[in-house]
């Protein structure tokens, strides 16, 4: 059974960056659709008692596309929900795996600014870890995808839907990244998630 999450902060919480105007928008028209229409999507199917992640991989699986689609827009938001919040200083810990995996902390920063803005269309921007080698790399995916039909670590994400952004940047997407991935990571859930 499908339940929403509420965010995990007040709506006004992350203000400058965004707005409780934005998250009017975001959480309570894109988030909660999705989570309502997968809801009736998995109800009285084999998905209804799995869990969120299990419903991904196996949609993706059997190519019950509405399905997955939905599944993994609830759980892409819910991470991001999570990855973004008050300021933290990122722990000594994760700077060193930066440092190892791409040259420095700030050259990570530069790449992942990078990486969203080039993504072409909507989609996200991931910092993964392979569950290997545990090397850190940076993910791009289109519409709802995400790490997990990919067989890797999730570690941090933003969403880069011109939903998420349009109210207080406009088109200005490059503008939007710089200000939440610099004030607004919540460094602390991105070392929770490291193997």
């Amino acid at each position: 059974m499908i339940k929403a999450l509420p965010l995990p902060y007040d709506k006004n919480e992350l203000e400058p960056t965004l707005s409780k105007n934005t998250f009017d928008y975001h959480y309570d028209k894109h988030y909660l659709g999705y989570a309502n229409k997968l809801s009736a999507l998995v109800d009285g199917t084999k998905y209804y008692n799995m869990l969120l992640a299990d419903i991904i991989i196996e949609s993706y699986k059997n190519n019950d596309t509405p399905i997955y689609n939905n599944a993994a827009q609830v759980w892409n938001h819910i991470f991001y929900w999570k990855s973004i919040g008050k300021t933290q200083k990122c722990p000594t810990k994760l700077i060193e795996l930066l440092n190892r995996d791409f040259g420095s902390y700030d050259t990570f920063i530069e790449k992942f600014i990078q990486a969203g803005v080039t993504l072409f269309g909507s989609g996200w921007i991931w910092l993964v870890q392979d569950k290997e080698s545990k090397k850190l790399s940076i993910l791009q995916t289109k519409d709802a995808d995400n790490p997990l039909i990919l067989d890797k670590t999730p570690i941090l994400t933003i969403d880069v839907w011109e939903h998420a952004y349009y109210i207080d940047y406009k088109n200005d997407r490059l503008k939007y990244l710089d200000q939440i991935i610099k004030n607004n990571i919540k460094w602390l859930f991105a070392v929770s998630n490291l193997n």
